[in-house]
C-alpha cells in the first residue's frame, strides 16, 4: 500500500511573467495546473490567505497525494508547463506522524 505524501506550499505569489499574460492565458495555464493535480490524485486539505499575517507570503496550503510517485508525476507536468516561471513558492514534503498521546 502506498504512503500518502503531504505537501506544504508557502505561496510567495505570482511572478512578473504571470502578469504579462492575458486573462485567457492565465486561465488556460491554471486549468492545466489543476488538471495535473487531478491526474496525480491530489486533494487540497486547506488553503489559507496569509498576506495579512506575513507580507512575504500570499497564501499557504496543504495538499495530499496518494504516493510519492503521484507527486513526482505532477512535478514533471509542472516542469513541462514552466509553472515556476509564473509562481514562486517554498514547498515542504512530509508523511503523517501520530503524536504519542494520539496513537
Amino acid at each position: 500500500m502506498a504512503t500518502p505524501i503531504y505537501l506544504l506550499v508557502l505561496g510567495k505569489g505570482h511572478t512578473e511573467a504571470w502578469f504579462q499574460f492575458s486573462k485567457e492565458e492565465k486561465d488556460a495555464l491554471w486549468e492545466k495546473v489543476m488538471a495535473a493535480d487531478k491526474r496525480a490524485g491530489a486533494k487540497w486539505l486547506i488553503l489559507c490567505k496569509a498576506r495579512w499575517a506575513d507580507e512575504e507570503l500570499l497564501d499557504w496550503g496543504v495538499l495530499e497525494y496518494p504516493s510519492m510517485e503521484a507527486y513526482l508525476q505532477k512535478v514533471d507536468e509542472l516542469e513541462e508547463l514552466g509553472w515556476w516561471r509564473y509562481f514562486s513558492a517554498k514547498t515542504i514534503l512530509g508523511t503523517a506522524w501520530q503524536l504519542p498521546d494520539q496513537a
